[in-house]
């Protein structure tokens, strides 16, 4: 229902999709965890998710106006909606609309408010909108590093290290190709690698993956202390799925 309203946003950068870790989001072992999203300090995970529900929900009639172009009707709406900082929907809806100004004056300034918010609230479009924005003095002071720090954020892993997770899994059950301990494990050495370079530089979807690695033993020892631990990375950088797992770490755990 709200591809309509993403359609006004205008970005050049492309979205690659996650499939071998992000499938298997589940967990097991560590306290009541404490959110690390800067937009919802304190939260627990299931509060988190409990709320992203409602937060759903409510936004329905909002999402209706859109639908029938009734964008000045919504606009009130929306930016009551975004008073709640967790509702990265309803401030990226606004970046659109003050950026294409549609029911609104055309405000870069504006936009480039509503997309931050959107942003460290973990909305992946939200986060190219603000690196975008950083790189090209769209709305803000130019600032290469800030650019760098959100296209990180707002960009899937590479494919390649999915490919090399698919390849070690491929080589180690013998899928299609003769069973080949070596290359599997060179496959997911490479892979692991790649994510943990990637986790240095504060990627909270590399952070996930490798959560998801530890957690189920996927080329490395299965600990899942140090899964929840690179699962509470991910939610620090704005990676909210993160938010589930560590939710069902704490169900495995009670």
């Amino acid at each position: 229902m709200r591809q309509r309203v993403l359609q006004l946003a205008f970005t050049g950068a492309v979205l690659l999709t996650l499939l071998p870790f992000a499938d298997a989001a589940q967990a097991g072992n560590t306290p009541t965890i404490v959110m690390s999203n800067t937009a919802n300090p304190g939260a627990v995970a299931d509060a988190y998710l409990s709320h992203a529900r409602a937060i759903h929900k409510a936004d329905d009639p909002i999402v209706h106006l859109l639908n029938q172009d009734a964008y000045a009707q919504a606009v009130p709406l929306l930016k009551k909606a975004a008073a709640d900082k967790d509702d990265f929907w309803a401030a990226d809806t606004l970046g659109h609309l003050y950026q294409a100004g549609l029911g609104v004056s055309a405000n870069p300034q504006t936009a480039f408010h509503w997309y931050l918010q959107a942003a460290e609230a973990g909305d992946r479009f939200a986060q190219r909108q603000v690196a975008n924005a950083y790189l090209n003095g769209w709305g803000v002071t130019h600032n290469p590093q800030q650019a760098a720090f959100w296209f990180r954020q707002g960009l899937m892993v590479p494919q390649v290290v999915n490919a090399d997770f698919w390849l070690g899994k491929a080589y180690t059950a013998g899928w299609l190709m003769p069973k080949n301990k070596t290359k599997a494990a060179w496959y997911e050495g490479r892979s692991l690698a790649l994510l943990k370079k990637l986790n240095a530089e504060h990627v909270g979807a590399a952070a996930y993956d490798l959560g998801i690695a530890y957690l189920y033993g996927h080329g490395v020892h299965a600990n899942r202390a140090l899964a929840a631990r690179y699962f509470a990375h991910a939610l620090a950088w704005h990676y909210p799925p993160a938010a589930a797992a560590l939710q069902h770490l704490e169900e495995k755990n009670t």
